[in-house]
């Protein structure tokens, strides 16, 4: 939910306390896209990687389209990256039979490679990203931060939504919700539709995953849950947890919770209740967002960071780090940065 609503989803671990001060310059958060797979030096789609300063991706794509005579729909990214930060990431152009045109780059805006494949990049086609953040003036305890820092590797990263999902005011699921609901509102294209409708269903999904949290569920494998296997979207119903429990705590399998539409797989027992009740406060709009067509998903309700690194530097603390795609950073800092109770 959002900040204007007054409420706070919980953190999984007990918390760093650590405070600090993060983004003071563009360089304290730095993010780079992960390819899936190598490029194939061939094809009719040409592959920029670009390094980005206080721009945004939608930025950076309608300046390749205008550089390149083509639409802004032509652009291919695998995903929208911060504003805020130093940002390396792949664009995609389709030009069948011709050449990449001269180009200069805007400010703020550098052109590292450019290569050829043989597809368009679609939103969602990279493996992670990897984030190397410092956190300035840090007060908390180092100790206690790391810690909590231990306590996330071993348990998990809860998997919320970060705050750019809701908009710079925090009210995209709000104004998502009014849509739905046929409320008369400026005209939006596809893209602003998708955005709006989007945050309702993370809005919903971190609903889940907090009252799990709240009931002490984060670090357990429940039966009837709905899991993943590590880097995989095909989901099972874990019918024996005892057996699969082993697993989970390998890292192996997650449980997921619900990005609500039309033919989702839903859970039974404890867990299939809880999403039951969260969805039943929202009947409504669950029944509109499968009308407007969305499909159901699944969602891990945990990552697990890999490379993972804390380094002091005076009082300021430098992390590395990789998340999956679709991980926010901003929710693992989260962890470190504030303090509460542990759910028990």
């Amino acid at each position: 939910m959002t900040q204007e609503e007054g409420r706070r989803w919980p953190l999984a671990s007990p918390g760093g306390g650590l405070g600090g001060r993060l983004r003071e310059s563009l360089e304290d958060f730095r993010v780079e896209e992960l390819r899936p797979e190598p490029l194939s030096g061939e094809g009719e789609h040409w592959i920029l990687r670009i390094e980005k300063r206080g721009l945004t991706t939608d930025q950076a794509a309608q300046w390749l389209a205008a550089a390149c005579g083509c639409r802004r729909e032509g652009i291919g990214h695998a995903g929208l990256k911060d504003r805020q930060g130093v940002t390396v990431q792949d664009l995609s152009v389709h030009l069948p039979g011709k050449s990449l045109p001269s180009l200069a780059p805007p400010p703020g805006l550098t052109l590292l490679t450019v290569d050829r494949h043989h597809r368009k990049i679609r939103p969602g086609h990279l493996a992670g990203n990897r984030f190397v953040v410092r956190l300035r003036g840090v007060e908390g305890e180092r100790g206690r931060g790391e810690e909590a820092a231990a306590w996330l590797l071993r348990h998990g990263v809860p998997n919320y939504f970060g705050e750019q999902r809701f908009g710079r005011d925090g009210d995209n699921a709000a104004q998502g919700r009014r849509l739905l609901s046929g409320e008369r509102m400026p005209r939006l294209d596809r893209h602003q539709r998708g955005i709006l409708l989007s945050a309702v269903r993370s809005e919903l999904f971190n609903d889940v995953l907090a009252e799990r949290i709240r009931r002490g569920w984060f670090t357990r494998l429940l039966p009837g849950d709905v899991a993943q296997l590590e880097g995989r979207s095909a989901c099972f119903r874990v019918e024996d947890a005892g057996v699969e429990g082993e697993r989970f705590q390998r890292g192996e399998i997650h449980p997921t919770g619900p990005l609500f539409g039309k033919g989702l797989m839903s859970p039974t027992g404890e867990p299939g209740a809880l999403e039951e009740a969260v969805g039943g406060t929202a009947a409504q709009t669950l029944a509109q967002l499968a009308d407007a067509g969305l499909e159901g998903a699944r969602r891990a309700l945990r990552i697990l960071p890999k490379g993972f690194e804390m380094a002091w530097e005076g009082e300021d603390l430098l992390l590395r780090f990789d998340l999956p795609r679709g991980a926010y950073a901003t929710t693992l800092l989260r962890e470190l940065r504030e303090s509460e109770p542990a759910a028990t």
